[in-house]
């Protein structure tokens, strides 16, 4: 090593009382010796001063780079003797706190680097990094230093804004608290479970404002932990609940629907769209057009009506019907199509369906039913002829049933067993309705119009909903448009877009005084959807009510959630919980 004139560099600062010794470069690194020339150390067992030099050693410790090159330090140690005889530490070694931890192998700020390295990227990225900027490290050494870094304890919170996230989604959630007031997240919980959220609540009894969305578990937890704070319900979840009801009702009514408008780019020449320079858009007539699976839902429900609560329409066989005749819809376009010589191409352009989808309906020879997932192996599955043969019999006892199998060695539970006899009264009661069959609804067919026409998709429940609770100035010509075919279509579809208008209205003008009367309105209502939205709104008024007033929402917290599911796909498969909570709050 050489000795250099001065004992410190402005290029390679260190703390007072630490000297180098010299410097001794290679095409790989540097090794910088240093040492301490304080005449005296503190006994770590005493706290007393001793000047008394007993040995030294050389110690290497691994530190920042420089100029891109991995820098070693060579330590000299110096080892005192402690002058006190009561203290157990006869011979003590000199501590630099401040600089290096004792037995550590490298400096405080090569650790500081190390973690901001590891929270700045992920693991395997920083290990790819670390060496263009002369550091040498592995992934689990990245997480390891990571962890040591601890996060503080959250300062007073007035103003709360709770949400949840997926850890895996529809599967694993946690929850994210926010201060609304520094706009950051000051705590990740684990789930979103009530007894959670609540246990974390009662230690901040300084909280005065909660604002969520409309899950009752948090409502539970707001109600139990910070009885104090006022709740508000976010605004945005509220329309977005509003929407998804309105989609229900309008996936009931699809068939009441507006056709949409095919929008073609003019960029696309003629030819490309595969139709004729003069070749016209004539919509058929209104006349000619198929009311085939309206009239057979009605039906159904007709005959429905007239029996018991117990074969009334379910809102998923509802959604299950509506999703057929949708499904038929774009069956008969696409035939329609491609008798007029259309290619798949042009068809899936058109219609916006798959290719694949396409192809399947041209190559079948009638409407293609969905095919039921086959049925899983059940322990019922041996003694399922001797339940039909009792059921022939006229044994419709399910008690006795259950009894008559167990004794034939039966070892299941007697809620299958109800579940099949159910099943079994849903099919008697079904043959004794006339369903039209696929061939018969082919025969019923009207015949293909000779006007060479294209046919149009209805518009989307989702999209119909959307412009139900758009404000009309600020809607598109042609949604516009939309919105006057929906309201002349049914009364109730003119009902719910005034209902919906009205809430939307309220909302963002603040009027919370007009909330009593349309609930009321809604109430009264024959929409069973609109019902339910009101219903859910009385359970959780105060909330709701505060929304109309507060300036409070969530938009903070699901803009920290974004934020959040960025941090976690980049340590996807690299840590748990732990590690992202701290690089959420370490970067808070």
């Amino acid at each position: 090593m050489s000795n250099p004139d001065t004992i410190s560099s402005p290029f390679f600062p260190l703390l007072d009382g630490i000297s180098i010794l010299g410097v001794e470069a290679s095409d790989t690194g540097l090794v910088v010796g240093i040492t301490c020339h304080l005449p005296f150390a503190l006994c770590p067992g005493c706290q007393q001063r001793s000047e008394r030099i007993h040995s030294s050693y050389r110690r290497l410790v691994a530190d920042v780079p420089s100029g891109g090159r991995q820098v070693t330090l060579a330590l000299t140690v110096r080892k005192f003797i402690c002058g006190v005889p009561a203290c157990s530490h006869k011979i003590f070694t000199e501590r630099m706190p401040n600089f290096v931890r004792s037995y550590a192998r490298l400096t405080n700020r090569l650790r500081q680097a190390l973690q901001d390295l590891g929270f700045a990227t992920c693991a395997e990225a920083g290990v790819r990094l670390a060496p263009k900027l002369g550091m040498s490290v592995t992934a689990t050494t990245l997480l390891r230093r990571m962890r040591e870094r601890s996060v503080p304890t959250p300062d007073a919170v007035r103003i709360l804004g709770v949400d949840d996230w997926a850890w895996r989604k529809g599967m694993t959630y946690g929850s994210i608290l926010v201060d609304l007031e520094r706009r950051c997240p000051i705590e990740i919980l684990p789930d979103r479970k009530a007894e959670t959220v609540e246990a974390w609540l009662r230690l901040h009894p300084e909280i005065e404002v909660v604002s969520r969305d409309r899950a009752g578990a948090y409502a539970e937890a707001v109600r139990k932990g910070a009885p104090q704070a006022l709740e508000v319900a976010d605004r945005f979840h509220l329309l977005k609940n509003l929407r998804e009801h309105l989609r229900d009702f309008l996936l009931r009514k699809h068939t009441l629907l507006p056709e949409a408008e095919e929008v073609v780019s003019d960029a696309i020449p003629q030819k490309a769209r595969g139709r004729p320079k003069n070749a016209s858009s004539v919509s058929p007539p209104a006349d000619q057009e198929k009311p085939l699976f309206r009239k057979m839902s009605a039906r159904l429900r007709e005959y429905e009506d007239r029996t018991t609560s117990q074969t009334q329409v379910t809102l998923a066989q509802e959604r299950k019907q509506a999703s057929r005749a949708r499904r038929y819809a774009c069956y008969e376009a696409v035939r329609e199509l491609h008798q007029q010589g259309f290619s798949g191409r042009e068809i899936a352009r058109r219609l916006q369906l798959s290719r694949h989808k396409v192809m399947q309906f041209i190559q079948a020879e009638g409407f293609p039913e969905r095919v039921p997932s086959l049925p899983k192996p059940s322990i019922l599955d041996p003694y399922r002829p001797l339940i039909l043969e009792r059921w022939a019999q006229g044994c419709h006892n399910g008690t006795q049933i259950y009894h008559e199998i167990t004794l034939a060695g039966y070892t299941g539970s007697e809620p299958l067993l109800r579940l099949f006899i159910t099943q079994l009264r849903k099919q008697q009661r079904q043959e004794q309705v006339c369903v039209p069959t696929s061939s018969a609804l082919a025969a019923c067919s009207p015949p293909v119009s000779s006007v060479q026409s294209t046919p149009k998709q209805r518009l989307s429940p989702t999209r119909a909903s959307w412009i139900c609770v758009r404000p009309p100035e600020k809607l598109h010509e042609q949604d516009q448009r939309y919105v006057l075919q929906l309201r002349e279509a049914h009364p109730d579809l003119d009902n719910v877009y005034h209902l919906a208008q009205q809430f939307v209205s309220m909302l963002s003008e603040q009027r919370g005084a007009d909330l009593d009367e349309w609930l009321a309105t809604a109430g009264q209502s024959d929409i069973a959807e609109i019902k339910r939205f009101a219903s859910g709104i009385r359970r959780d008024y105060a909330a709701v009510h505060a929304a109309f007033f507060s300036k409070w929402s969530n938009g903070q917290v699901e803009g920290q959630v974004a934020r959040l599911k960025l941090q976690k796909r980049m340590v996807y498969g690299r840590a748990n919980f732990d590690l992202l909570r701290l690089r959420v709050l370490s970067q808070a």
